[in-house]
């Protein structure tokens, strides 16, 4: 029997893409009642980001959304303190094309608008011609 079994559809899924491109952890010691800026990738002139996968990780309980330059493309997810969350895009999740400035970026805020304490973030992907 051959795959995929007679009478079914094989659901194609993508290898992720690139490898780490920035790897950043800052720490927030004090109250802060806006999001922060953890990690950026600046996309080159001329290229398309394509993104494969995003790290986020902090001590304590965290919200985190995604920038492409000031526009929010992502809702604000809900991160367990102390358990690194990973979250994959295996499929083009949004079009990227960088001018040499523009700028893809994980941000975060504690919940309880407290010190979030060492919080660390990693963007996956790569530059496409």
């Amino acid at each position: 029997m051959g795959f995929p079994p007679q009478g079914t559809q094989a659901e194609v899924i993508a290898r992720p893409k690139g490898g780490v491109l920035v790897s950043r952890s800052i720490d927030i010691n004090t109250t802060w009642i806006e999001f922060q800026t953890v990690v950026e990738h600046i996309v080159p002139n001329d290229f398309k980001f394509e993104l494969a996968k995003i790290l986020v990780s902090c001590p304590n309980d965290v919200m985190y959304r995604l920038l492409w330059g000031t526009t929010t493309i992502s809702a604000a997810v809900y991160v367990t303190g102390g358990i690194p969350f990973t979250d994959w895009f295996p499929w083009d999740y949004y079009t990227m094309r960088g001018d040499g400035t523009s700028t893809f970026k994980i941000q975060v805020q504690d919940p309880t608008l407290a010190a979030a304490g060492l919080c660390h973030a990693e963007i996956v992907g790569e530059d496409v011609p």
